[in-house]
């Protein structure tokens, strides 16, 4: 065997060992990501997530989540996790972290996504007034608020104005279920504490 029989087979032996020890498909790996649905939740609402991660993940996290979503393999690279909204309104990220290693650099990473928490709408109370409780109380309001009308116009308008108002001022407001904003409410003229003295 002569020298070049020698640097051909010590070429030869690199390149095979460089296609054997190369990491696989490292600039192919696709970065991870993340989705959301229903991108619009009411407070409490479930909410799911998909995410595509090749390597390590860590959970999803939001501050508009209840707590971390801890994410299932779902099948290959893809996993799925459920989590429960916040109880407050606004427009939230949820993220998560894929570790490809050293092999898979390109699959690190952090996938974001935006989701949203909404009040729901007041519910619609179009099924009581519509046309049964309403023919029976304007047959009668008119023959019995006719005489009154003269006397006192201005008062029958504000009741069936209020009651109108009043379902959607019973509805409880969105947000931390059972609690109503307070407000400090001080008479005219109260003595005014402070200090305990």
């Amino acid at each position: 065997m002569g020298m070049k029989g020698i640097v051909a087979g010590a070429g030869l032996l690199a390149m095979t060992a460089g296609v054997f020890l190369a990491p696989q498909a490292s600039a192919t790996a696709p970065p991870p990501e993340l989705s959301v649905s229903p991108a619009k939740v009411a407070p409490g609402q479930a909410v799911n997530f998909t995410a595509s991660c090749h390597g390590t993940r860590t959970a999803v996290t939001s501050p508009g989540l209840t707590g971390p979503v801890t994410l299932s393999v779902q099948s290959g690279a893809t996993y799925t996790g459920h989590g429960k909204a916040a109880g407050r309104t606004g427009k939230f990220k949820a993220s998560f972290r894929c570790d490809g290693g050293p092999n898979l650099p390109a699959a690190s990473g952090t996938a974001t996504v935006e989701f949203e928490i909404v009040c729901p709408p007041p519910p619609t109370t179009p099924t009581k007034p519509p046309s049964s409780t309403k023919p029976p109380s304007s047959s009668q309001p008119p023959s019995s608020s006719e005489p009154p009308s003269s006397s006192a116009p201005s008062s029958s308008a504000p009741s069936s104005s209020s009651a109108r108002v009043v379902p959607a001022a019973l509805a409880k407001p969105c947000g931390t279920p059972g609690k109503t904003p307070q407000v400090k409410v001080t008479p005219a003229g109260a003595p005014q504490t402070g200090g305990g003295i």
